[in-house]
């Protein structure tokens, strides 16, 4: 794999499909309530142990404002991100796991500019997953067939998940300090 391809691990989102690197992720668990907190914003479930490490709960799907409902397909990406006290364990909760796809990080798309909205501000671009849809195994296919069978992609949506999780928040939870998770979530 050349330098300027990384795999990320796509994953559903309503209709959307997203992505994080690979690279962070540290594993895959089906849905559990977590534990609740105080004085969180609502996209924060709250908090369970893993293996001894006290892991915060964020439900993407809340966080982006989308409709949210907890079933057999909902899953908790556990991912490691930086923060500017260090590296901490995160759980996402998205709709679905899809596939891991590799990306070349020089043909990443930018997010377009069309609101300030907060959710721009976590995109690293977009990304197109190309799917061969051909003929069967054995069938000769001129150069122009080829390209007509190749034309379907559907877009990915590239996340910073350091970007993505509020580092104040994120410590405050682990530190489970109040003072300073009033302050994170702006409950003064």
């Amino acid at each position: 794999m050349s330098e300027s391809k990384k795999e990320f691990l796509t994953f559903e989102i309503g209709t959307e499909e997203y992505a994080v690197e690979i690279l962070r992720v540290q594993e895959i668990r089906g849905w559990e309530k977590p534990s609740p907190l105080p004085s969180v914003p609502s996209f924060v479930k709250g908090v369970v142990n893993l293996r001894g490490t006290v892991v915060p709960i964020i439900d993407l799907r809340e966080k982006f404002h989308l409709n949210v409902s907890y079933d057999d397909t909902t899953v908790v990406i556990v991912v490691h991100v930086i923060t500017r006290s260090g590296e901490r364990i995160v759980g996402l909760v998205v709709d679905a796991v899809s596939d891991v796809h590799s990306f070349d990080m020089s043909k990443l798309q930018p997010a377009p500019d069309i609101s300030s909205s907060l959710q721009n501000q976590f995109v690293m671009g977009l990304a197109t997953i190309e799917e061969e849809m051909g003929l069967g195994h054995g069938e000769q296919q001129s150069s122009d067939e080829q390209a007509r069978h190749k034309s379907h992609g559907q877009m990915v949506i590239l996340i910073d998940i350091d970007k993505l999780v509020s580092e104040g928040l994120i410590e405050a939870i682990v530190s489970g300090d109040p003072d300073t998770l009033n302050v994170a979530t702006g409950n003064d």
